[in-house]
């Protein structure tokens, strides 16, 4: 029998490395067992990743009894796989763009793990990533974690810095990563000290992540030319952020506990996301006024907020969320094209020509049906509005009120309704209803839940040359156009299933139509 040759296999390193390059980390593990030639060639794989639970998570079919050993044996097996790899490429002095490595360790691990970060910065390591937790029981306290390695923070090569679950000592004597472009650390212990020297040591970094820090009690951050995106996420020792950077493009603070925020001068401030942040109604207004370049703003459960006033003619994006003590929002937005709120039915309204987008629920769906309507014809008709709400009934607005009020949302072309429960009426009640509030849809999205299912129906409307308006239409009477019922052509319905009574449905538009 005639063998096929390898031809892949028999490729320079240079192209079977750039090949890796996309390759899943598991298959390549995979491929490098392989044979010796592709072991040779993840040995000098220049994006090295190292995954433990990789080597530990196939465990399906060991004895209950054998399976503690086997995992200790996987874990040896990982640390001899990790030592060989990093160590050729030490020592032929081959660069890593990448280290990556994620590991449950023992604490007579550490020490082998320094070796391996000192082989990484040896090879002029570009982007370091490390997600480490140090084995204990649940009982033993204080919790420990790994002891980052002084050197890592005067590596120059380091473009990239990812620390999950590390702890940084509070008496580093020099901190300098002058080639630094990004910064995350995730569940680490960092006192104010060493955040402070790292903002020192870091003067051309571009984007910076605390998240979830213990020991982080203030943060101030200044002189840092190049920084253009800074989160700060639950880091809830956090007392005081002063932040002050000229070029900052995005800042998003989700703080969970009383703050001091001190915003300076951030000439090209684009995005601002709050989240959980005390911050007052003064304070909100005199930030936007400053920075008239935001044109994305999130506010989400920012409880201390009454009155929202904005003024811009750059916003292009407005999230309001479970802000709980909101009763008034004023917008004077020309360019808005997104709105999303969540909360009571308030006093609302804004000012805006080109709002394409709404997405909208109401927490306290048992208000009047004269105060929904109210804040749904305040919105400026956007074109596409997604609606959620808990329980479909509460969208159905009284017939004696829609006989004697326009339609608030005429221009709404798509409407897509997300509800927990259908009416206990029939759909084309609801149906009716959705075709008030929005006359003229070229789309309606209906999906709610039945019998522990998620399940929806879609209806697309198709108009042709309408009635001549001079008619006298009652249904049509306080509108600048004509109903869907004077020029309907077609209709297409999709999803019709069991649970939807499909005859009430087409008697229903045949008689509407012909009203």
């Amino acid at each position: 029998m005639e063998h096929k040759s390898d031809q892949i296999s028999e490729l320079p390193d240079p192209i079977l490395e750039h090949i890796l390059s996309f390759v899943p980390m598991k298959q390549i593990l995979q491929l490098s067992i392989l044979s010796k030639r592709w072991q040779n060639v993840w040995t000098f794989f220049p994006i090295p990743e190292f995954v433990q639970h990789l080597f530990t998570n196939n465990l399906r079919n060991v004895p209950p009894n054998e399976k503690e050993q086997e995992i200790q044996r996987k874990k040896e097996e990982f640390k001899n796989f990790v030592e060989r790899s990093l160590l050729g490429r030490y020592r032929q002095r081959l660069s890593i763009n990448k280290f990556r490595l994620h590991m449950r360790l023992d604490e007579s691990d550490c020490a082998l793990v320094n070796r391996w970060i000192d082989y990484a910065i040896e090879c002029n390591v570009k982007e370091l990533n490390l997600d480490l937790w140090i084995d204990q029981k649940w009982y033993e306290l204080p919790k420990k974690k790994y002891e980052l390695p002084e050197r890592v923070l005067v590596a120059k090569s380091i473009t990239e810095l990812n620390l999950y679950g590390c702890k940084l000592k509070s008496f580093y004597s020099d901190i300098n990563l002058s080639s630094l472009k990004k910064l995350v650390f995730s569940v680490v212990i960092v006192d104010n000290k060493i955040v402070q020297t790292l903002i020192d040591g870091c003067r051309d970094v571009e984007e910076m992540t605390f998240d979830c820090c213990s020991e982080l009690k203030s943060i101030q951050v200044s002189g840092l030319p190049k920084l253009k995106a800074i989160e700060l996420l639950q880091n809830h020792e956090l007392e005081s952020v002063e932040m002050e950077a000229s070029n900052l493009e995005s800042l998003v603070l989700k703080l969970g506990r009383p703050c001091q925020i001190n915003l300076g001068p951030c000439e090209n401030l684009k995005k601002l996301v709050l989240y959980s942040c005390s911050i007052t109604d003064k304070w909100l207004h005199d930030v936007i006024s400053k920075h008239p370049l935001i044109d994305c703003l999130d506010l989400r459960n920012c409880n201390m907020l009454k009155m929202i006033k904005i003024s811009s003619h750059r916003m292009k994006s407005l999230t309001i969320i479970s802000c709980s003590r909101l009763v008034e929002v004023d917008i004077v937005t020309p360019i808005l094209h997104r709105l999303e709120y969540d909360g009571g039915v308030i006093s609302f309204s804004s000012n805006t020509s080109s709002l394409s987008e709404v997405t909208l629920r109401f927490t306290d769906e048992d208000a009047s049906d004269v105060e929904k309507i109210e804040f749904l014809a305040n919105l400026s008709h956007p074109k596409l509005l997604n609606w959620t709400t808990f329980n479909a009934e509460s969208v159905i607005v009284a017939k004696e009120l829609r006989e004697n009020l326009p339609s608030p949302l005429y221009n709404v072309k798509q409407l897509k309704l997300k509800a927990s429960s259908l009416p206990t009426r029939q759909i084309h009640e609801l149906v009716d209803a959705l075709l008030w509030i929005c006359p003229l849809l070229e789309s309606l999205f209906i999906e709610w839940r039945y019998e522990g299912t998620i399940d929806n129906i879609s209806f697309k409307f198709l108009y042709g040359n309408p009635i001549d308006k001079s008619e006298n239409f009652n249904c049509c009477k306080f509108l600048p156009v004509l109903c869907w019922r004077h020029c309907l052509k077609t209709i297409k319905i999709e999803n019709l299933r069991g649970s939807i009574e499909k005859e009430t449905l087409k008697k229903y538009f045949w008689r509407m139509q012909k009203y």
